[in-house]
């Protein structure tokens, strides 16, 4: 090759080193990505949070968005280190599953792991969200705060699960087609209540551990088991339910309370929490169960004055709606068991 053509490629070389200079390495210099961070907390209501990430990136890590009581410590920008941006704050009162940090960081997200005082850490992934990193204290097992807080929220989801969870309300509804009025008809809510509340403490308090998904297809065959002893009774063949419904209602009562379980350990429960949340729970549940049952009875005794009566075939076509229902979710459910997401 002459020294005409050595040249030329040289500068050809040189020009593409350039660019790559020019374009990437500014590019990669700001490139989003997902760092490690942690929140200490040193003592009630004293905090240390910290981002991990080299020095380049240490421009991207501002000042954090905390609660209205809580206040940093200077620098507020936060003491940097070698590979570390350090923000310490203090609080009036401790952090509750109702506060939450907003990080304006320049991060796609943070694989945020929290420490509260006496307890084993917790680390979930903080995704990004518009321009920042909002950490929810919930999400990471933060305490209530009072007694009556815990109180009130665990209540709260209690009573919404219940509602929310059609197929345990339809589970009592066919048991009220079974069971009209009177004594029996609270015998067997009772029972139902006694059995999912003794599987919801021990499945909780780590006695009991069973996968989700064969529990929740049981729960759903126990619907369908419900509307085949209804059209059965129809035909004059009165099964067990009809002649001890308060018994069935218990043995089902005891699978619905480890979906119960299922949905409270979804929640997650602070350690020094976990009695609170399964009491008040529970009552939330029962609550929501209650105030069902009463809207039922409500309305049925509403037609009653009213003098409104329907042919025999509307309960029958009820159980089939109901049974239908349920055995749509039992397939549905028991395939995810063998071919899971």
């Amino acid at each position: 090759m002459s020294a005409f053509g050595s040249r030329r490629l040289v500068s050809l070389a040189a020009s593409l080193l350039g660019c790559y200079l020019a374009v990437v390495v500014p590019a990669e210099a700001h490139t989003l990505g997902v760092d490690k961070a942690e929140l200490v907390e040193l003592a009630p209501g004293h905090y240390r949070l910290v981002s991990k990430v080299p020095v380049r990136l240490q421009p991207l890590i501002t000042t954090p968005e905390l609660p209205e009581r809580c206040t940093l410590a200077e620098p507020q920008r936060g003491e940097r280190g070698a590979y570390v941006v350090r923000f310490t704050f203090a609080c009036d009162a401790p952090l509750t599953a109702d506060d939450r940090l907003i990080l304006p960081w320049q991060r796609e997200g943070a694989l945020f792991t929290v420490t509260w005082l006496g307890q084993e850490p917790i680390t979930k992934l903080a995704i990004r969200d518009g321009d920042k990193i909002v950490v929810e204290m919930a999400d990471y097992l933060a305490g209530s705060g009072s007694i009556w807080r815990a109180a009130s929220r665990y209540t709260l989801l209690g009573f919404e699960h219940i509602l929310e969870g059609l197929d345990h309300l339809l589970f009592v509804l066919a048991l009220m087609i079974v069971v009209r009025h009177g004594w029996q008809l609270v015998k067997t809510i009772t029972a139902f209540t006694v059995a999912h509340s003794i599987t919801l403490g021990l499945a909780t308090l780590g006695y009991i551990n069973l996968p989700s998904a064969p529990v929740e297809a049981a729960i759903a065959l126990s619907i369908v088991f419900l509307c085949v002893e209804i059209l059965h009774a129809r035909r004059g063949i009165t099964g067990v339910t009809y002649a001890a419904p308060w018994i069935v209602a218990f043995s089902f009562g005891l699978l619905h309370g480890l979906g119960f379980a299922g949905a409270l350990s979804e929640i997650g429960l602070p350690p020094s929490e976990i009695p609170i949340a399964l009491l008040f729970f529970n009552i939330g549940v029962e609550l929501g169960q209650l105030a069902f049952v009463g809207v039922v009875l409500a309305g049925l005794w509403v037609l009653s004055r009213l003098r409104i009566s329907w042919p025999a075939w509307v309960e029958l076509a009820s159980a089939y709606a109901i049974g239908t229902v349920a055995t749509y979710w039992f397939i549905e459910r028991a395939a995810g068991i063998f071919m899971p997401a």
